[in-house]
This record gives structure tokens, C-alpha cells and sequence, in this order.
């Protein structure tokens, strides 16, 4: 089955607002046998919103729309669908419960504009929003089905996991769609490609493998749609996946790898702390995301001055005079000195240049030192990321993660 998604909003098209929604409903959908052959963008304007819907729903049976749901007079989605399907209006009172409650838990006033988020057209289906105010509708009609959804992401997540994929799968008859995903760190899409061409020879038609890149993590995905479950072999193919590039397997699964580096550190009670330069926290910040991380974590600094790094962990004035603190010795200076501070097992350091200024010949932009230590021992790596400032970031934040992978033979599993 193929879908197409219209994002509605003058925010998108002046760039103001970047649309997130269309690729992360293109994945979900894409898990349910969906595939996601356009996206459109149009501005909130009635006549564009009714020809989007009417040109998409020529091509295919499933369409949705994210924006305009908003209780402001710019938000004019509802009232082109009434117009598109002919019809009038109706109350849900089940939203307006909704909206009585959630205003009431955050001791504000519910307006007149609030409560027109419960005038529904008249032939649509609601589907209920816990998290926001604005419900998303289901249009079923003549064999097409348009779901209408708000803008905000976070609805859009929750909508469509609590109430459309359900509906989808109840509605419509779907492939069996299998998925397996295993995360590389520090192995560029190309070389990973080369090692796997036999690999990717030998699969069967009903197998695809893709490659999904961000920041020297590859994810590689392999998917296979069918019509029986005992047809499937997937499982047989993603062992030899593994098997064939385990070396650079960081995990097994669609996993962030700090996450599994986070769920290792609870699980063997490794209590784990970072000192941050280029990185500025985002090492920590991750790390802190999974659930039960404050039982082996007990705090963290961000060093970013030569100052703090004297002050706060006593690196020798010498080392910043001498070699700078961009250095191999600065950073296993770092790590070690906030190992102690916090009485951890492990810790990490980051410095380096993010640029987009500030690199030399002998220390170009991109330039970074990791250090890693634990009892009786500390490594440190150099590393010369590329692109922005931001990718330099995130890649020296995996790289990180990498390290400690490495040093701590941590399972991939």
C-alpha cells in the first residue's frame, strides 16, 4: 500500500520550522507495510490544502495531513476538510472532558478559542490526543482514508503509535513486514558497503538491506515483506549480517548507543562520570537519558576554559602552557582528575576543536582528543572529525562511546 503525507504550515516553506514528522512517519509507516511515495508542503491556505488532498488522493488511498489544527484563526485545516467532504460540524464532548481536564492540571483558563478544538467535522472519526489539545480525525470514504494530524511532533508521535497504526492494521490488509537493525560506530558507509557487496549479492528478492548514516554511526536495516509467516528467513540472513561485519557491530537492535552503553553501567553497577570540552555535556546528556542512570551516575562537569580545567579538576597550569589544552595529555589529565572527583569506575574526557574557528595547522578544526580511564588505566585517541560544528560534536560523542566499547569488551547484545 502506498501513502502520501501534506504538511501544512507557512513555518515549513519559509524554513522557519523544519518538518521532522514526514521522515518519522515514513519509518513508522514503512514498519506496517506502508510505503511513503511523496511528501507535499503547502501554506495555510484553504484552495491549496482542498487541491493537495484531491491530487494525492488520485494517486493513492491513504493520505495524511500534520498542521493547522491550532485554536487560532490561522489554523484552517478543519475547515477545508468540511469543505473537501461536504460536511457541517459536530461537538466531541470526549474532547472537550479532555481539554477541561488538562487546562484545569495547569491552572490556566479555558478559552472560547480552546474549546473549538471539539468542533469536529461532522463524518470524521476522532482520534484522541493525551498529550496536546487539538485531536487528530480519520476520514474514511470511497475506499481513501485521509488522517488528519496536528503539527506539534510529539502529538504526532503519540497520535499515530496509541491510535493510527492500530487503526491502519485494523482497516486495511497489510505484507507481514520484518525488520532487523544492528548499530556500527566509526566505519564510514562506504567501507561498511565493500565489505558487505557479497553479502548484499547473495540476499533474496524478498530481503533489502539499507544503510542509514548520522554522525559515523551507520544503522544497517535489513527488511523483508511477506505474505506468510513461515515463508520468513530473515533471522538466518541478519546472523550472517552480523557475523560478517561483528568487528564493527556496536549493538544489536534500532538502539541509540549511548543508550546501551547507559543500560550496561546499571545493569554491572559501574558507576561512570565525563569531564567536557568540545562536547560540552552532550556526552552526560545522553548517557543520562535511560531510566535508572542516577543509581551509577553521580554527576559530571563541562571544562570548557583553560581556567575551569585548572580549577575545577587541577590540571597542571604546565600541561595548558606547554602542550595546550587540546592535547593527549590535557585530556588523560582530565579523565583522570574527574574519575577521582567523583569516585567513579570509569571515566570520560572530551577536548578538541569544534571550530567553525580557533584551528592552526598543527591543530586543525575538528581536531579531538578522547581519554577514557579506570582503575590503573587510561587511553587516550586523537581524531580528526569533519563537517560542522555541530557534527563535529556528535561524531566525537560517538567516538566516545566507541572507546568505551572497546575498553570495556562490552557485549553487543
Amino acid at each position: 500500500m502506498e501513502a502520501e503525507i501534506i504538511t501544512i504550515g507557512n513555518e515549513l516553506l519559509i524554513g522557519q520550522t523544519i518538518d521532522t514528522n514526514s521522515a518519522w512517519l515514513g519509518n513508522e509507516l514503512g514498519l506496517i507495510g506502508i510505503t511513503l511515495i511523496r511528501k507535499t508542503s503547502i501554506a495555510d491556505k484553504e484552495s491549496a490544502i482542498i487541491d493537495a488532498i484531491k491530487e494525492a488522493h488520485s494517486r493513492v488511498k491513504l493520505v495524511i495531513i500534520t498542521g493547522g489544527l491550532g485554536p487560532t484563526k490561522d489554523d484552517i485545516t478543519k475547515k477545508a476538510l468540511c469543505r473537501y467532504y461536504d460536511c457541517d460540524y459536530r461537538i466531541d464532548e470526549s474532547v472537550i472532558k479532555h481539554l477541561e481536564k488538562i487546562f484545569s492540571s495547569r491552572s490556566r483558563e479555558l478559552l472560547e478559542s480552546n474549546l473549538s478544538q471539539s468542533n469536529l467535522p461532522s463524518i470524521s472519526e476522532t482520534l484522541l490526543n493525551e498529550v496536546g489539545t487539538a485531536p487528530g480525525m480519520w476520514f474514511h470514504k470511497n475506499d481513501h482514508c485521509l488522517i488528519s494530524l496536528p503539527g506539534v511532533p510529539t502529538e504526532v508521535y503519540h497520535i499515530t503509535k496509541e491510535r493510527v497504526i492500530p487503526k491502519l492494521l485494523q482497516t486495511f490488509k497489510l505484507p507481514i513486514v520484518l525488520h532487523r537493525t544492528l548499530v556500527t560506530l566509526q566505519k564510514a558507509e562506504s567501507l561498511l558497503s565493500a565489505e558487505l557487496e557479497e553479502f548484499e549479492n547473495e540476499l533474496p528478492p524478498s530481503i533489502s538491506l539499507s544503510y542509514l548514516p548520522s554522525y559515523n554511526m551507520v544503522k544497517l536495516r535489513l527488511t523483508q515483506k511477506v505474505d506468510k509467516k513461515e515463508a520468513v528467513s530473515i533471522d538466518l540472513y541478519y546472523k550472517k549480517l552480523v557475523t560478517t561485519i561483528y568487528d564493527d557491530v556496536f549493538c544489536l537492535g534500532d538502539k541509540d548507543p549511548a543508550s546501551h552503553l547507559a543500560q550496561y553501567f546499571i545493569k554491572n553497577t559501574i558507576r561512570f562520570t565525563s569531564a567536557e570540552s568540545c562536547t560540552g555535556g552532550l556526552i552526560a546528556q545522553r548517557l543520562m537519558q535511560e531510566p535508572g542512570i542516577s543509581s551509577v551516575y553521580p554527576g559530571s562537569v563541562v571544562v570548557y576554559s583553560d581556567e575551569t580545567k585548572i580549577h575545577e579538576l587541577g590540571i597542571p597550569a604546565s600541561i595548558i602552557e606547554t602542550q595546550g589544552a587540546v592535547s593527549e595529555s590535557c585530556a588523560r589529565a582530565m579523565a583522570e582528575s574527574v574519575r577521582e572527583k567523583f569516585n567513579a569506575d570509569i571515566s570520560i574526557a572530551s577536548t578538541g576543536i569544534a571550530g567553525p574557528s580557533g584551528g592552526s595547522l598543527r591543530k586543525p578544526i575538528g581536531l579531538v582528543f578522547i581519554a577514557i580511564s579506570k582503575k590503573n588505566t587510561t587511553v587516550c585517541e586523537s581524531f580528526k572529525m569533519f563537517g560542522t560544528r555541530t557534527q563535529i560534536i556528535q561524531r566525537a560523542t560517538n567516538a566516545s562511546f566507541w572507546m568505551l566499547k572497546k575498553l570495556l569488551a562490552i557485549p553487543i547484545d
